[in-house]
């Protein structure tokens, strides 16, 4: 499925509603038509990524499945065109390649024996306990090596870096002296030299 832009979010919703809950409202329906969809649970990642719980109920059978919607997100507020809002949904039987679903989100699941669904709900729980290790890792003072080099501008490596905390802030200060911002360093693989200060 392609995406989805609107210019309502802006123009009416801006203020009333968060993003995951206009999307809330999106995803969830009562047509008499079609299956009744309802969103037990969902949570936004970096306006970039939401993840929802969804109850399924067969109108004929009454019978009802919870599974998993995921959707890249995509919020421009200064959009010419005024398509403030876009977002790109799939099933997790469709194995979505986004893996921050929340555990509370997971957790509301219906079992599956579809085996992308499985696989796609394996993944984002290993996601989270790795995301969860990094954390107790970056520690003020650890030393950490990169296992694939981050590059910078002149096409300048570096690899190993000292842990620094600005504030709530993480920062990584390289050989060389210098202080850098690593996106996403807790999704890269690594290894400790050596272990910082517990707080």
């Amino acid at each position: 499925m392609g995406w989805t832009t609107t210019s309502d979010y802006e123009r009416h919703a801006k203020g009333l509603f968060m993003i995951h809950e206009y999307l809330d409202r999106e995803f969830a329906s009562d047509h008499p038509d079609f299956p009744r969809y309802e969103v037990l649970g969902s949570s936004l990642h970096g306006k970039t990524e939401y993840y929802a719980a969804v109850r399924s109920t067969d109108r004929e059978t009454g019978k009802a499945v919870v599974f998993a919607l995921s959707a890249l997100v995509s919020y421009k507020p200064h959009d010419p065109d005024g398509q403030t809002l876009g977002w790109k949904e799939m099933s997790e039987r469709s194995g979505p390649y986004c893996f921050n679903c929340p555990t509370r989100i997971l957790d509301l699941l219906d079992d599956t024996d579809n085996p992308d669904a499985t696989e796609w709900r394996k993944r984002c729980r290993e996601h989270r306990t790795e995301k969860r290790e990094a954390g107790r890792a970056f520690q003020e003072g650890a030393v950490v090596r990169f296992k694939m080099p981050f590059v910078f501008s002149g096409g300048i490596e570096r690899q190993e870096f000292t842990v620094e905390k600005h504030g709530r802030a993480l920062r990584f200060r390289a050989e060389d002296g210098t202080l850098c911002r690593l996106p996403k360093a807790r999704e890269r693989a690594f290894e400790v030299l050596v272990t910082g200060a517990v707080p």
